[in-house]
């Protein structure tokens, strides 16, 4: 039986970052009710997600989003808490992505270690390929995503009890259909510039996960675990990382790469039902630099990379025409900063003191009246107490 204990974490858990949302305020006025209603559900296995939402965003490209309602966020933790250790102590130590302390910095640092290491400090001339795989999350195969979890659940020998409700919440969670009866937000037609293959509704049977829940961030590690450890073991890759579908080798040799990408696209195909993007596909010496999450890395520095420099720019551009048009409230200044520091977080973890402080200078226009600098870096920013 799950527990009420259970429930009450998972659902701390879900509203750290979905409190102010719509959903979890009208959940969070009968709290007690719902949660010992979910409770009873998950229990009586009478439990069936609800109409998830739909919209498109169009940074850093097109993508189509499916948010789960927030009843159905609170399971998808509850499920994470009870299973969330037995695969992470199978995943190796360098795939990254919706794993605790390995974002996209850790990512990055992580590379820009192996390239210290393999070029003995920069003075050896080292290779790297980076591959993508094609419409990942739309190209996830369903039952194999199952039995990847069915098989690990088995082999931890648990009560026969948990192990069922476990695998039962696992079916109803990887199973559902989000695209049946969701509810549409925003503008429709920016959905008609997703591709096809990227796109849940265009997908074949029995195939994609939707993006934008947490749950589908953590099979996907389970998904590719697969290729994780064909790559560390039966290749013997030392040097690799993985951003969810994002992949990076490092060799000496460039037919020794060459060789491991043939490999790996025989695996994916066979073993997990995906095809590597023959579009995006990086094949040349680390000293020219690798386009890697957001960052430009060089051997000895790296910088930001342009699209993400114009992305901020235009944002800029459309806060400076909201402000001069609006009186603005704290609510409006606080997302505008929170937008602005998101940016600059990134930033300062490249060599950027230049870059932001030219776009302080030369880009903020009537934001300076509201936000200022909270140091002499230029690491973030605070609001301007006006008086």
């Amino acid at each position: 039986m799950f527990t009420m204990q259970q429930i009450y974490k998972a659902y701390f858990d879900c509203r750290k970052s979905k409190r102010n949302t719509i959903n979890a305020l009208k959940f969070e006025f009968n709290l007690e009710n719902n949660l010992h209603e979910l409770l009873k559900e998950l229990n009586n296995r009478t439990y069936n997600p609800a109409r998830s939402v739909c919209f498109a965003v169009l940074e850093p490209t097109p993508r189509e989003i499916f948010a789960a309602d927030f009843k159905d966020r609170i399971v998808h933790h509850l499920l994470i808490n009870e299973i969330g250790e037995i695969f992470e102590k199978k995943f190796i130590f360098d795939s990254c992505s919706c794993r605790k302390n390995k974002g996209t910095h850790f990512c990055i640092d992580r590379l820009k270690n192996f390239i210290k290491k393999i070029t003995k400090n920069y003075t050896k001339r080292t290779y790297y390929y980076q591959l993508d795989i094609s419409g990942f999350f739309m190209s996830i195969d369903k039952q194999i995503l199952y039995n990847l979890i069915e098989s690990r659940i088995k082999k931890e020998k648990t009560a026969k009890k948990w192990e069922n409700k476990i695998l039962w919440l696992s079916k109803k969670i990887i199973f559902n259909e989000p695209t049946e009866n969701c509810i549409y937000k925003g503008n429709k037609n920016l959905l008609k510039l997703i591709p096809d293959r990227k796109s849940l509704f265009k997908a074949r049977e029995g195939k994609g996960l939707p993006i934008g829940n947490y749950s589908s961030q953590f099979f996907a590690n389970i998904y590719l675990n697969e290729l994780d450890q064909f790559i560390k073991r039966k290749l013997k890759c030392k040097y690799y990382v993985r951003y969810v579908d994002d992949i990076i080798l490092l060799s000496k040799s460039r037919k020794e790469l060459r060789l491991w990408k043939n490999k790996i696209d025989i695996f994916l195909q066979k073993n997990l039902l995906l095809k590597l993007n023959p579009k995006k596909q990086i094949f040349q010496s680390v000293d020219k630099g690798v386009d890697f999450l957001g960052y430009f890395i060089k051997p000895k520095y790296n910088l930001v990379r342009k699209r993400v420099k114009k992305n901020l720019k235009r944002k800029l551009y459309f806060y400076k025409k909201l402000l001069n048009y609006n009186n603005p409230d704290d609510k409006l200044l606080k997302k505008i900063l929170s937008s602005i520091n998101s940016y600059y977080g990134h930033f300062k973890h490249a060599n950027s003191f230049r870059l932001r402080k030219h776009l302080h200078e030369n880009h903020f226009g009537i934001l300076k009246k509201f936000f200022i600098p909270a140091n002499k870096e230029f690491t973030h920013f605070k609001i301007n107490k006006i008086k």
